[in-house]
């Protein structure tokens, strides 16, 4: 299953309790593995403003946008999912819908005022080697079907629009239902 430019929901009884209740966006699902960013948790510290004080980066005062958790895989690393309205050479274009740029020079940009006009600044990632996710999905042991990750298709309002306390529910409820349509239109296709 590709998951690039999806999203994948964590079932509610996932016994991994780095991702409990996540919503990730998947950017990368490639021969390489799969990579995403978890859009759903925000990061209490560090702030923006601590961010670009301790790189040495030139911010403007009223720039201070929320810092999400990623992931638990390189919790230092900082990468931006964004819309397309700019970008680098550097950025991974997501099914032509999004791009996740992890360049320093984004961040240059950002704390000027710049850069695109949606954007989420994550630290960390949610990363699979090759195979591994494709496994999780197929419920080998000692993983369960209850415990598989559930998908939904995304869109740039679920990514960056507001993520209110009952988002993952949501998502979770959304997906559920797709799944299900998905069951009985095969079953009573005409």
């Amino acid at each position: 299953m590709d998951t690039q430019g999806k999203l994948l929901i964590a079932p509610p009884k996932l016994p991994d309790w780095r991702f409990q209740k996540s919503v990730i966006y998947m950017w990368k699902h490639d021969l390489g593995g799969a990579s995403g960013v978890i859009i759903n948790k925000k990061c209490n510290h560090p702030s923006f403003e601590h961010i670009c004080s301790e790189g040495s980066l030139l911010r403007k005062n009223n720039i201070n946008p929320t810092i999400w958790y990623g992931g638990p895989i390189l919790t230092n690393v900082i990468g931006m999912l964004h819309s397309l309205d700019f970008q680098l050479s550097s950025t991974n274009v997501v099914k032509k819908s999004l791009g996740f740029t992890l360049d320093r020079k984004m961040l240059e940009v950002i704390a000027q005022g710049g850069g695109p006009k949606k954007y989420m600044i994550t630290m960390g990632l949610a990363n699979w080697i090759p195979g591994q996710l494709e496994d999780e999905f197929d419920a080998h042991p000692p993983r369960s079907p209850a415990n598989c990750w559930l998908t939904l298709n995304s869109s740039p309002d679920l990514v960056f629009g507001p993520k209110p306390v009952d988002f993952w529910e949501q998502c979770v409820s959304r997906a559920v239902e797709d799944r299900t349509k998905a069951l009985t239109d095969k079953i009573f296709k005409n």
